[in-house]
């Protein structure tokens, strides 16, 4: 019974940090002024220091004119073990 307490203390002890997920994303997103629609897993690196790249859709007011070039829609986040940082902002296909 005491070596089943010793290995269930020590497994919880050494679990792995918590890793980084949507609402981090969505978090970063909007310290960058985007109000997120969309949140999506652009890329998943495995290993022991993993990466998810998360695609944030924004939710952009409507423009007046039509013809006018917009600006990016879209961000894209990188999250590693518990931290989130912007990468770059990005133009997503309207089809």
């Amino acid at each position: 019974m005491s070596r089943f307490f010793l290995i269930l203390c020590l497994t919880l002890l050494l679990a792995p940090p918590a890793h980084a997920d949507q609402p981090e994303a969505r978090e970063v997103a909007r310290l960058n002024n985007c109000s997120p629609k969309k949140i999506e897993v652009s890329q998943n690196l495995l290993g022991s220091e993993g990466e998810t790249v998360y695609l944030v859709t924004c939710d952009l007011p409507k423009t007046v004119s039509a013809d006018k070039a917009s600006g990016p829609d879209a961000v894209l986040i990188g999250c590693e073990e518990s931290l989130c940082e912007l990468i770059r902002p990005v133009s997503t296909d309207k089809k």
